[in-house]
C-alpha cells in the first residue's frame, strides 16, 4: 500500500507511535535523515542505522523504511555520502532518497551525480528502489527542469530507471519557526505532478508541517500522491513536555541554546533576537538525548501516541 505520509522519526516516541499506527491502521513512511540516524549514530535514540533498521523490523511489517537524502553532505560532515550509502543498502531500507543537491550548481550536475550514486547502489543490491530530487530549500527548480531531470536519468540509467519510485515535487512550501510560511504555488504543483504521472513516478512533497487538512486534501486533489513532514512531531512532542511538567521550562531553555541546533528554524525576522519559547519548541527534539528531556519524554507517550493518532488521521484522510 502506498503510504501518503512519510514521518520524520524525530524521537523513539515519535517511531513507536508511528510503528503503532501502521499495525492498527494504515502504512505510514519513517523518513530518517543522516542527522537523525547513521551508521555512527545519530541524535535520535543514539540510534546507529543497523540498529534502527532492526528495530523497526522487529516491531513491524507495515512500515516503508525511506532514508532521507542520502548522499554527500548530508550528515553531520562533509563528505561524498558513500560509506552511508553501503550502510543503508546492507541494513535493508526499503527505498533510498538519493540526493546529491546540495553539492549540485546545474541540473546536469544533479543528473550525473544521482545517476552515478543509483548506479553505485545497485552494484551492491539489484533490488533497491530510490527516491529522486529534492526539496526547494535545497536546490529549488521548475517543472520543465523536473522534466530535464527525469529524462536525464531515463538515458543514463536506461532499463534501471524502474528501479525510481518517488520523486520530489517543489509547491513553494517553506518552514520558519512553527509555521509553513512558503508562497504555495497550485500550479507550478499541478505541473510537476503531471512530470512525475509522465515518468509513472509517485509524486512526494517535502517540508508539509504545519499545513492544515485544506491545504494537504488541495494537494491531494491535484494529484499529490505522498507528503513528508518532521519537525512538526518534535515540536508536538516539545510542547507536551513542556504543557505537563515533564521539563522545566529554564532547564529546556539552557540545553537548546547549549546544543545549539534551533537558528536553522528561527525565522530571519527573529535570529537576533529569537523569543526564548521558540528556541525551546523549534529544538527541543535535537535535546531529547540530554537532560532536562532524557529519562522523561517516554512518561507521556500515551498522551502523544493520542494526538499523533488524530493528526496522521487528519493527514491521511485528505486522500479520498
Amino acid at each position: 500500500m502506498l503510504p501518503r505520509l512519510f514521518v520524520g522519526p524525530m524521537s523513539k516516541e515519535i517511531v513507536d507511535i508511528a510503528i503503532d499506527y501502521s499495525n492498527k491502521k494504515k502504512t505510514l513512511g519513517l523518513i530518517p535523515s543522516r542527522r537523525q540516524v547513521e551508521y555512527d549514530g545519530g541524535y535520535v535514540n543514539d540510534w546507529k542505522t543497523a540498529d534502527f533498521t532492526s528495530y523497526v523490523r522487529k516491531n513491524s511489517n507495515n512500515i516503508l523504511l525511506v532514508r532521507d537524502h542520502g548522499g554527500p553532505s548530508q550528515g553531520s560532515l562533509n563528505d561524498d555520502g558513500l560509506k552511508s550509502l553501503k550502510t543503508d543498502i546492507d541494513s535493508g531500507f526499503d527505498i533510498l532518497h538519493i540526493d546529491p543537491w546540495k553539492t549540485c550548481k546545474t541540473i546536469e550536475d544533479g543528473i550525473k551525480k544521482t545517476a552515478n550514486l543509483i548506479q553505485h547502489s545497485i552494484m551492491k543490491n539489484p533490488n533497491l528502489t530510490f527516491e529522486v530530487g529534492t526539496e526547494e530549500s535545497i536546490f529549488p527548480y521548475s517543472p520543465a527542469d523536473l522534466d530535464k531531470l527525469l529524462i536525464g536519468l531515463q538515458t543514463k540509467l536506461g532499463d534501471k530507471f524502474n528501479l525510481i519510485k518517488f520523486v520530489v515535487i517543489q509547491s513553494g512550501v517553506e518552514i520558519a519557526g512553527t509555521e509553513n510560511i512558503g508562497n504555495y504555488n497550485p500550479d507550478r504543483l499541478e505541473k510537476m505532478v503531471t512530470v512525475a504521472k509522465k515518468y509513472s513516478l509517485y509524486s512526494k512533497e517535502h517540508n508539509g508541517d504545519y499545513l492544515s487538512f485544506d491545504q494537504i486534501q488541495h494537494r491531494a486533489n491535484l494529484g499529490l500522491d505522498s507528503i513528508n513532514i518532521a519537525p512538526e512531531f518534535g515540536v508536538t512532542q516539545t510542547r507536551a513536555l513542556l504543557e505537563r511538567n515533564m521539563v522545566k521550562f529554564q532547564d529546556a531553555l539552557k540545553t537548546c541554546v547549549k546544543i545549539g541546533k534551533f537558528n536553522k528554524w528561527i525565522p530571519n525576522n527573529l535570529k537576533i533576537n529569537p523569543p526564548e519559547h521558540l528556541i525551546v519548541e523549534v529544538s527541543g527534539h535535537y535535546c531529547f538525548m540530554d537532560q532536562p528531556f532524557k529519562n522523561v519524554s517516554h512518561l507521556i507517550k500515551d498522551e502523544l501516541s493520542a494526538i499523533l493518532f488524530e493528526r496522521f488521521d487528519e493527514i491521511c484522510g485528505a486522500w479520498k
